[in-house]
């Protein structure tokens, strides 16, 4: 039997806004597991991105990592994101066939002024089919004041919008703009759920600690990169038949 149950309110909310919030999935306790588990990575990481002179990519030493295949080099992190769990949410949402396309862990260290840019995750990689589904999980509790993720409602109905390249990665609505969206506050152990192709940043971080998040994408079994139609090497059967894949 399923253990997670989107509510009418939540999948009326993914259709319109773009966006839901899952409350409490998980426990304080498996959330310190899980950072334990994920910081053998990110410290490595954050390591080798000051050690090349304090970029990588959109990463930046001392200041936000984004450090990936994350459950394809550890057996337990594997194991969580195959968890029941997010079988139901993602089955909800994306139907009965599901991979594991993504999944990266975004510290985000005090920083001052600085916010990620607002941008789609379709920008990156441009996928079919599109949507996919993020579900942004705060590892500790994710505010306004420590650069908790921000959306703009109802931006997921317009496609993938152009954007253009910053030092701070893809951009796609200025910080300038009235319309700054709405912030998802969440605690330690709940999940922002949103499409791929939801417009999204994430705040400064202007706390005096670091804002930990796991990202874990998921898609529709099957994903192609756009540009090219070839198979996304990387994706992880998930579930099957509106079940897990053991």
């Amino acid at each position: 039997m399923p253990t997670v149950t989107i509510a009418p309110e939540q999948r009326a909310a993914m259709k319109t806004q773009g966006f839901c919030v899952l409350e409490n999935l998980f426990s304080v306790p498996e959330m310190e597991r899980l950072a334990t588990l994920i910081e053998r990575f990110q410290r490595k990481h954050q390591e080798e991105i000051a050690a090349a002179g304090g970029t990588e990519g959109i990463s930046r030493a001392n200041e936000i990592t984004f450090t990936a295949y994350l459950a394809e080099n550890d057996p337990e992190i594997l194991a969580f994101c195959r968890r029941r769990e997010f079988v139901d949410v993602t089955t909800a949402f994306l139907g009965p066939d599901v991979d594991l396309y993504w999944n990266q862990a975004v510290y985000k260290m005090p920083e001052g002024e600085k916010q990620f840019p607002w941008h789609q995750d379709d920008a990156y990689t441009p996928v079919d089919p599109s949507p996919y589904l993020t579900l942004w999980l705060a590892l500790n509790d994710a505010t306004v004041e420590n650069g908790c993720v921000w959306a703009l409602p109802g931006s997921h109905a317009g496609g993938l919008i152009e954007h253009a390249q910053t030092p701070l990665g893809w951009a796609c609505h200025s910080t300038d703009d009235p319309d700054q969206g709405v912030p998802i506050p969440v605690s330690a152990g709940s999940m922002a759920v949103f499409w791929s192709l939801t417009v999204h940043k994430s705040g400064a971080n202007r706390s005096d600690g670091t804002r930990k998040a796991y990202i874990v994408q998921y898609a529709v079994a099957g994903l192609r990169n756009r540009a090219t139609g070839e198979a996304i090497a990387h994706l992880i059967p998930v579930a099957r038949n509106g079940g897990p894949v053991a």
